[in-house]
């Protein structure tokens, strides 16, 4: 599998525990990228449900969309139930954007100019203008697939794709000619069955403080626990690896005052002889890695996730592709995992039931508490407003016996954000 596309419907359910965020928006079409400009203002690049409706928006603080660019290339295969569209995009000097369109092997560049966030019409794409056609050339250049995933620049105006697909970076330069800046070679699959190699998929490059790059990797299939690296390129394009043995990567976020690179995990593959494969529900997270090495997962508990950024008052937001949701996890960077959290302690028994379960939770503060219970296809089966509640231990139970067999979601909402948990019910 050399493409690097999401298999969206291929989810998994299993137990995950809980964590607490809260959601921005919940009505965005495969949110991919997720990006936040000097201003604060937080852009999402939509996928699309493969029928060329890519987009990039601006998501506002209340969870209203302003769409800046429509209609831009995506489909989806039916055939290997893939998806693939516009990935993520670049600030550029004099008012332009880029945006890496996978679907095409395309990045095409956009004028902001005069453009006002939610009331000009959203520009749409004229595949005639300048454009950086990378399919084109990774292909002439003997590698036999393109999917442009992300691009960052350098001081001197150079562009650099990561194509998920080629295993390669591809240099722009200002007049737009290109060259292959780094490659990422395959490695021998330990497992008895798949390919003989795996392929290494590199999805995010970031610039470095200073020059250079950080560049990290998805791997292909089957998609192994502990593949994944975060590299070091340097301005002459040698990888040197510099964070190893994670799993799954799809973006990275780097905290300028601290020197804390933050990765993306879009979640867990799972591999069971009795189950079909695919990734595990709730199997999302973000790690942090510090300077000095160590790591702390610091968000988790969430669903595929392909982007994430960190605001200037260190919060994370993260997407949720098949969800179209928007999350937002406070204090990520200047305070503890603990802080901000609005539902802790969030448990389930019996667990598997066949009747009922009791739901238990706490609260950091007093707050207005919702119970929503959800099936294997989002669908709402169960809501409950419990009242105001205060600070403390709480419990309420939820019957389970009308409904089919199978894996539900349980939520906990709050007017400071929610958790969630899975339980079987048999």
């Amino acid at each position: 599998m050399r493409t690097f596309l999401f298999a969206f419907f291929s989810l998994l359910f299993y137990i995950a525990q809980s964590q607490s965020f809260s959601i921005v928006a919940d009505s965005l079409r495969l949110p991919a990228g997720v990006e936040v400009d000097a201003q604060g203002r937080v852009w999402v690049t939509e996928s699309g449900y493969g029928f060329n409706d890519g987009a990039v928006s601006l998501v506002q603080s209340d969870g209203s969309v302003w769409p800046v660019i429509a209609g831009l290339p995506s489909f989806f295969d039916t055939t290997t139930q893939e998806g693939i569209g516009p990935w993520h995009t670049l600030a550029l000097p004099d008012n332009r954007l880029a945006v890496t369109i996978g679907a095409t092997g395309q990045v095409l560049i956009f004028d902001l100019t005069g453009f006002v966030p939610g009331a000009s019409a959203p520009l749409t794409p004229d595949l005639s203008t300048w454009a950086l056609d990378i399919g084109v050339f990774v292909v002439a250049e003997g590698l036999l697939e393109s999917n442009p995933y992300s691009i960052a620049a350098d001081a001197a105006g150079n562009l650099y794709v990561a194509d998920a697909a080629a295993n390669a970076i591809v240099k722009a330069t200002p007049s737009g000619q290109l060259s292959i800046f780094a490659t990422f070679p395959d490695f021998p699959n330990p497992l008895p069955f798949g390919p003989p190699t795996v392929d290494a998929v590199p999805t995010r490059i970031i610039a470095k403080p200073g020059g250079g790059f950080y560049v990290c990797q998805l791997t292909g299939f089957p998609f192994l626990d502990g593949a994944a690296n975060v590299f070091a390129l340097d301005s002459n394009g040698v990888a040197t690896p510099y964070a190893t043995g994670l799993t799954q990567l799809t973006d990275l976020a780097l905290d300028e005052s601290t020197g804390d690179l933050y990765a993306l995990q879009v979640g867990q593959f799972v591999l069971d002889p009795m189950l079909p494969p695919g990734y595990a529900l709730n199997s999302a997270k973000v790690t942090r890695i510090k300077t000095n090495g160590a790591r702390e997962v610091v968000a988790q508990d969430f669903n595929l996730s392909a982007g994430m950024a960190l605001d200037a008052q260190g919060n994370l937001y993260t997407s949720e592709i098949a969800s179209g949701r928007l999350l937002k996890w406070n204090n990520i960077t200047t305070g503890t995992r603990e802080e901000g959290l609005a539902v802790t302690a969030l448990s389930l028994a019996p667990n598997p039931t066949a009747s009922e379960t009791t739901v238990s939770f706490s609260l950091a503060a007093a707050s207005s508490v919702q119970l929503r219970v959800l099936d294997a296809t989002g669908k709402t089966v169960h809501s409950e407003d419990l009242g105001r509640l205060d600070s403390g231990a709480h419990q309420t139970n939820w019957q389970a016996a009308r409904q089919a067999s199978g894996i539900y979601w349980v939520e906990i909402q709050t007017q400071q954000g929610r958790s969630v948990q899975t339980v079987v019910v048999k």
